[in-house]
């Protein structure tokens, strides 16, 4: 048991790394004035890397849920679970899989058409970039369990706690 709680507090932790990076080289691409004069072709290049790199990120969750449930600490199960069932609301698997990761949508035996890339990007995103970027990790305050940074961190510092793990298990 406690490699698995090793195990799921390095991914936390690598997890909140990796979006707190992507939410905050999306906020750069969209706000920076250092971008200001880069081509609306080369920012929507830079706009789906970042997002790409969220929506994979974001997908691994389900792999936690399902093979880590077992050593979530009953104070932190709920928002543990709901966090899953807000990605799956969203759609976010379903864009790794057909969007992000492949070109092929098994359900319809055929590539999507633009429009529908663009209509599943409208389900994983919400209400926009804003949203999406300050639902995933919000610089001016992570709070549990508004925030999916805040949750994982949340999740990470419990099964730390309940199994006597720091940061030099990070290494392991």
């Amino acid at each position: 048991m406690r490699a698995k709680a090793i195990e799921a507090y390095r991914f936390l932790n690598d997890y909140v790394g990796d979006l707190v990076a992507g939410t905050r080289s999306l906020e750069l691409f969209e706000d920076s004035p250092l971008f200001a004069s880069v081509s609306s072709s080369m920012k929507l290049v830079l706009r789906r890397m970042v997002l790409s790199h969220l929506v994979v990120t974001l997908s691994k969750w389900g792999e936690l849920y399902d093979r880590y449930l077992a050593i979530i600490p009953g104070d932190v199960r709920t928002a543990w679970q709901d966090l899953r069932k807000e990605l799956d609301r969203r759609g976010i698997r379903k864009f790794r899989n057909t969007v992000v990761g492949h070109i092929w949508d098994n359900e319809l035996h055929r590539a999507l058409t633009v429009s529908e890339v663009e209509s599943r990007l409208a389900s994983v995103i919400g209400d926009g970039l804003l949203s999406f970027r300050t639902w995933i990790n919000d610089p001016a305050g992570n709070q549990f369990p508004r925030t999916v940074v805040a949750i994982c961190e949340r999740v990470r510092d419990r099964i730390g706690e309940d199994n006597g793990l720091g940061p030099s298990d990070l290494k392991a």
